[in-house]
């Protein structure tokens, strides 16, 4: 159930950024969007998530999911023949960063509820700056 409840947490954040800034921003078709976030998605949790950030840690699993977002959106784009250029560029890169801000909290929500690591939590790691 952890699982199921940790994907649909990571699908309604990427829902969120990718209609932001893909739909509404850059005005992108309804059915890229769609497909983005669906394989986005589902490729981040259970490669980056339940993999990598299971085996090396939150530092590699952020770097792992940065790598694949901008890597599935700029390979998705030219499979399903929609133009890449800077101005997709920066958009990758926008939404990228936005999605790594998030993941680091994230990261440690999948640890401590999903893997049941005693890790501390977010307001533990500002109180101890």
């Amino acid at each position: 159930m952890n699982y199921i409840k940790a994907y649909l947490i990571k699908l309604l954040r990427v829902t969120a950024n990718f209609s932001l800034f893909i739909g509404l921003v850059y005005h992108e078709p309804f059915h890229l969007v769609a497909t983005l976030i669906l394989v986005i998605g589902t490729v981040t949790f259970l490669l980056g998530d339940l993999v990598i950030l299971r085996k090396f840690g939150n530092t590699v699993g952020l770097l792992s999911d940065a790598l694949l977002v901008v890597g599935g959106l700029w390979s998705l784009h030219v499979l399903l023949g929609f133009p890449v250029g800077y101005r997709q560029a920066f958009l990758f890169t926008l939404v990228t960063v936005a999605l790594c801000v998030e993941e680091f909290a994230y990261h440690i929500y999948v640890e401590r509820k999903v893997f049941g690591r005693n890790r501390p939590s977010l307001m533990d790691m500002i109180n101890n700056m």
